[in-house]
């Protein structure tokens, strides 16, 4: 039988640097995930918002050039400001599109987390594949950076190529290179978003899967720190400020109703009254009309009265929402909170507010306690106003958090027993 000799041979490929040695982990983990089917179903549904942004941009382009069909479509939407006057309007309304984007992609992209992460660690443990890997030119940081950058293409996939994409289309139907200028900061936003949501959710993914050789037991731990904290946030904004309200319309009510008791006729379930119909005898009775228009005056001032106290609550919900710390509970709001500040959105709604607000108070202005027109009043209903600092804080405390696990749990191989 012939000897063949196993020593040292020479090496006479291209060599590279330590700095490329993760993308083999990261492309041999590409590879094995992009066949699943449930991943590119995820994919493809993660697709549909971006096909959303494209017709809203595109529509948005024809309105700057004036397309007849389109004014005919949106004048029932938009006020008449935005239509005659679109490209003041430019900034704010791509900033709002963009921010819906987003919201639809993140919960997207943390499914799409959800299926292609908790094998990536797992399984290496599982299998006791870490003296493979590290028997091998390969650093810790390789490996990881390799595992990070499996959940980065996916997600890059799902959040900044639909973006990028969007934009361009978006610019081609404008047919304006003043939409660069007035819009470029959105496209570097947007890259920047889904780098903090790749850094955030994938390191966290990844030290939730080196905690267990199970992946069933990782995606459970993470379905239920993403969704439940949102679940958990949502229900305690929604209890304290249904409480707060109530007690408010409560108190409010109690002062008025001393003030102005209930004709007769006029029973009370609480704060709300109760009265019965006239029989047809009581119709004809002069003396029971009078009263009746006195019922009815009492009932439109305690129904004007309930409708100010209302808006005064909601008003106060609002306020409160700048130092409210509920939101921070949830993982997946504190991401949002980000995307709202890169994005500028605040501002953006401010803008809105000014055009649709004021001439709803005008409207409005006929009945109950007169009001200043509230510009923020959008933007107070539809971005998070809490210090972006507190998410900023809660996201790079769980990415510290997610890295020293990682530390711990993944050995080099002199490390290993």
């Amino acid at each position: 039988m012939p000897i063949f000799d196993q020593g040292y041979q020479h090496w006479k490929g291209e060599l590279t640097g330590h700095g490329w040695r993760w993308l083999a982990v990261a492309r041999h983990g590409v590879r094995a995930q992009i066949h699943g089917r449930f991943t590119r179903l995820m994919l493809g549904i993660a697709w549909l918002p971006a096909i959303a942004l494209v017709l809203v941009l595109t529509v948005w382009g024809l309105l700057e050039q004036q397309a007849e069909s389109v004014i005919t479509f949106l004048q029932r939407l938009l006020p008449p400001e935005v239509i005659s006057q679109p490209r003041d309007y430019r900034t704010a309304v791509w900033t709002i599109a963009y921010s819906y984007f987003f919201k639809a992609e993140l919960i997207c992209s943390l499914f799409l987390v959800l299926l292609v992460g908790p094998n990536l660690v797992s399984r290496d443990l599982r299998f006791n594949a870490f003296p493979l890997y590290f028997s091998r030119p390969l650093r810790r940081i390789d490996y990881f950076l390799g595992k990070l950058g499996v959940i980065g293409f996916f997600l890059a996939a799902t959040l900044v190529v639909p973006a990028v994409g969007a934009y361009l289309l978006g610019l081609a139907f404008s047919l304006d290179l003043g939409v660069i200028r007035d819009t470029h900061r959105l496209l570097w936003s947007g890259i920047l978003y889904g780098l903090v949501i790749t850094l955030s959710a994938g390191t966290l993914m990844l030290a939730l899967s080196s905690l267990s050789r199970r992946s069933i037991y990782v995606g459970l731990a993470w379905a239920g720190f993403v969704f439940l904290s949102g679940m958990i946030s949502s229900v305690i904004i929604g209890v304290n400020g249904d409480t707060d309200r109530r007690a408010m319309i409560q108190e409010g009510m109690q002062r008025w109703l001393e003030a102005n008791p209930p004709p007769p006729g006029v029973e009370m379930r609480g704060i709300f009254p109760l009265f019965r119909g006239p029989q047809k005898s009581e119709k004809l009775d002069q003396k029971f009309q009078q009263e009746e228009k006195r019922r009815q005056q009492w009932l439109k001032e305690w129904s004007q009265e309930y409708g100010d106290l209302n808006s005064d609550a909601e008003s106060i919900r609002l306020a409160q929402g700048y130092t409210d710390w509920r939101p921070v509970l949830s993982y997946v709001t504190n991401l949002d909170r980000m995307g709202d500040v890169l994005l500028d959105t605040d501002n953006a709604w401010v803008v809105l507010g000014r055009t649709i607000e004021r001439p709803r108070q005008m409207i409005r202005g006929g009945g109950g306690r007169e009001r200043p027109p509230n510009d923020r009043r959008l933007a107070d209903r539809q971005a998070w106003q809490y210090p972006w600092y507190w998410s900023g804080g809660t996201l790079a405390g769980l990415w510290l958090f997610s890295v020293f696990v990682l530390s711990r749990r993944v050995k080099s191989l002199d490390r290993l027993k």
